[in-house]
């Protein structure tokens, strides 16, 4: 049998380190990966393009695990169509590292939009993708999905980014597919999904581990994300002194656990970063992106605007009162000009028990004074403005001057070859760092004991 002898020529010294791994990556870029000092480096290059004799390589950067500092015996292998597989080892463990590939596809967008809501803290997307028939002779079928396979399956996960001209990346979320639509012949397919909360909280529920021993509230939170799957690093909550049981339903789903818990706290709530990090804590926790005041100008900021104006939740009068009425404070609502509402149209708001008079008479003249604003809907569609937040405050300027609006309720970016729109809806009963006046008023009224607390 003959021989054959590879005979590889050294190109150059690219750095210094230990157990070195090369990865080509699908676009024909790639990475030297290597162990220094008992840390993980990355040597990103510039993309071949079939000629590896001169390479471009960028700026070395340390890539590895934030939680291990004594790195050995770093070994890696790519699979096909899926990433990176491999493992290294520490002074106490062997540990196993996956990285996923990550495919563009924006070149086959059609159309998508993300929706965001104030009513919930779960987000959606909705996309439309072209399909057309894979060209590389290796692969059958179409690009994006078909009958045997699919890029986007259920589960996948899905960051969009938006860069407008020559712009920095702008994040927008991170999703995961819950379904995708192939037909047959059709040139596109439509994709959605929903956000970490909607995929791993929401769809999962407490079972048979469903008990959470007397403890303080922060950890026993913690607990409830970790047995979601959800990693430490992409989790923030807020510190806390309430120590509490609990023993949930067996069917109940994370999410709702973590709203029954969080009704021992006032104002506190759970929300999604876009870069998927998911927050727990009261609306001043530094873990939360704060929230801003927006003023747009009609001639050139918005497209179109609609007004809902409905007097089913505007009152002319408010009482707020303890349980036998003992204690009540009426207050007066001025209303919308024109408005011609009933003189005893009253909104009656009970309290909790052992109220004072004096936060009684507090509470009433807040109420009556933001009243005065409830009753009114406004929708814009404007240019895309990612930067909008669910509770940043509108305020509109038009020709007869400034008017204050309210709070941002529900936002959705539209994106695709038509362009590139914001649609978002504005309650006028809400107030930057107030929040809506029905907020307010259950967080008043609401009993803080949990139905399913156990120990006290």
């Amino acid at each position: 049998m003959g021989k054959i002898q590879l005979t590889f020529e050294e190109i150059a010294v690219i750095g210094s380190g230990k157990h070195p791994d090369f990865i080509q990556f699908e676009r024909t870029e790639g990475e030297l990966f290597f162990l220094n000092n008992g840390l993980m480096y990355g040597t990103p290059s510039k993309r071949f393009k079939g000629d590896f004799r001169n390479p471009e390589w960028m700026d070395t950067v340390e890539i590895g695990p934030q939680t291990d500092t004594d790195l050995a015996y770093l070994e890696l292998n790519s699979l096909s169509g899926f990433g990176i597989v491999g493992s290294y080892k520490t002074d106490y463990e062997q540990k196993l590292i996956i990285y996923e590939y990550y495919l563009d596809m924006n070149r086959y967008l059609d159309s998508g939009s993300i929706k965001h809501s104030i009513n919930t803290p779960i987000s959606s997307f909705s996309l439309t993708l072209e399909n057309p028939i894979n060209e590389n002779p290796e692969y059958e079928g179409n690009v994006a999905i078909s009958e045997e396979s699919s890029l986007i399956s259920p589960g996948s996960k899905a960051y969009f980014e938006l860069i407008m001209g020559d712009s920095e990346p702008y994040p927008l979320g991170t999703f995961y597919v819950d379904r995708s639509n192939f037909t047959l012949l059709s040139e596109t397919v439509d994709v959605d999904g929903r956000n970490l909360i909607g995929k791993a909280l929401h769809d999962q529920s407490f079972d048979e581990d469903n008990v959470y021993p007397y403890n303080i509230l922060h950890e026993t939170l913690k607990e409830i994300l970790y047995k979601a799957n959800i990693d430490s690093d992409d989790v923030l909550v807020e510190n806390t002194s309430t120590y509490a049981g609990y023993q949930f339903d067996f069917k109940m789903t994370y999410l709702d656990g973590i709203m029954e818990i969080l009704k021992a706290f006032d104002n506190w709530q759970v929300k999604e970063e876009t870069n998927g990090t998911i927050v727990i804590g009261s609306s001043s926790y530094s873990g939360f992106t704060r929230n801003s005041r927006y003023t747009f100008y009609r001639d050139r900021d918005i497209f179109s605007r609609s007004i809902v104006r409905d007097d089913q939740e505007a009152y002319r009068r408010v009482c707020v009162h303890n349980q036998d009425f003992t204690i009540k404070v009426y207050r007066e609502v001025e209303t919308y000009s024109g408005w011609n509402l009933q003189a005893n149209k009253t909104l009656y708001v009970p309290l909790p028990e052992g109220t004072s008079l004096i936060d009684a008479e507090r509470y009433a003249c807040q109420i009556a004074s933001s009243l005065q604003y409830v009753g009114k809907i406004e929708s814009f569609t404007g240019p895309i403005r990612p930067q909008l937040m669910i509770g940043d405050e509108a305020e509109i300027i038009s020709d007869t001057g400034k008017v204050n609006l309210g709070l941002i309720t529900e936002i959705t970016h539209r994106f695709g070859k038509s362009g590139f729109y914001t649609d978002f809806s504005v309650d006028s009963g809400g107030r930057l760092g107030k929040g809506r006046l029905s907020d307010y008023i259950s967080r008043i009224t609401e009993d803080k004991a949990s139905s399913n607390r156990i120990y006290e």
